[in-house]
């Protein structure tokens, strides 16, 4: 089997810089990755704008390891979500080992087209159409092909130029599902999930290693938790809001019932001191009749 892996992953941008320095910003993660992929042996491509990263990194397995832990590491990245990884039979970005794609508006349009369709949700993009996307672009903008020759990358001990097998125009059949199960061999766990208690591994019978599914299980379960954690937080703040809408929807009603009581009152008052006033002018004497004046005289 070939070591050649292929990882794809999508990631929150954190970079707190004005949009004047964004350029020189991004131009200083190109250069440190291009210096540190060359040396384990590393290719990919990388795409940016103002609110996310997608890269692709291919290469020897291990060194597609060491590369995504100091990604994740790296506090420009935010919620780094893994949409593919696993082996394949070719490098899609041979010459580069980091090219910068979507410079142009239409790589940008593509970008975006890619977020709308998942709802902006980076554990919903489509591992392979964002490969396909950053190859495409890569290939339009750079005018080179994206599977030459690597004759002159260097390679990670214990790996040769055999390993990477004749070019593949296409992702085509590739199980999604087992892919992603691998993950767990290039994630470490989240910092901010708690230990999960140690269970026990099952035995390889011909080699006494822990058996891949054990750890791809653990993973997955971690992941999960974090998701679900996640959520919880999510709609717990959203109640808390609702209490607090709702509080001050009480404290609205008890003052207009306050302002209805004081004006009942008024009104009460103002009746009675009409009645008083009324009774007093009942009970003052008539004035004598013009009949009887005239009797008088």
């Amino acid at each position: 089997m070939s070591d050649l892996y292929r990882l794809v992953y999508a990631s929150k941008n954190l970079l707190k810089v004005p949009d004047a320095e964004a350029s020189s910003a991004v131009a200083q993660i190109l250069a440190t990755s291009q210096r540190n992929n060359a040396e384990v042996g590393v290719t990919g491509a990388l795409m940016f704008n103002g609110g996310a990263f997608a890269q692709v990194l291919e290469g020897p397995r291990q060194g597609v390891e060491r590369t995504f832990e100091r990604i994740q590491r790296d506090q420009r990245h935010g919620d780094v979500t893994v949409l593919e990884c696993g082996p394949t039979e070719a490098r899609g970005f041979t010459n580069w080992s980091m090219a910068f794609a979507g410079q142009a508006e239409a790589g940008q349009t593509l970008w975006n087209d890619l977020a709308r369709e998942s709802g902006f949700d980076l554990s919903r993009l489509d591992g392979d159409a964002v490969f396909r996307m950053l190859h495409g672009l890569v290939i339009e903008e750079e005018g080179v092909p994206g599977t030459a020759s690597i004759a002159t990358m260097p390679t990670v001990a214990g790996t040769s130029d055999a390993d990477a097998p004749a070019p593949r125009s296409d992702m085509a059949g590739l199980d999604v599902d087992r892919i992603r199960a691998e993950v767990a061999d290039l994630r470490p766990a989240s910092p901010s999930v708690p230990a999960t208690p140690a269970m026990p591994a099952t035995a390889s019978a011909s080699t006494g290693q822990p058996a891949a599914s054990d750890h791809a299980a653990l993973s997955v379960l971690r992941e999960a938790l974090a998701q679900e954690r996640r959520r919880t937080t999510a709609l717990r703040e959203e109640l808390d809001d609702l209490r607090i809408a709702q509080a001050q929807d009480r404290a609205a009603v008890e003052a207009v019932r306050q302002e209805r009581d004081l004006w009942v009152e008024r009104a009460r008052c103002l009746a009675s001191a009409l009645c008083r006033e009324a009774e007093a002018v009942r009970g003052t004497p008539d004035a004598p009749a013009v009949g009887a004046s005239v009797r008088a005289a």
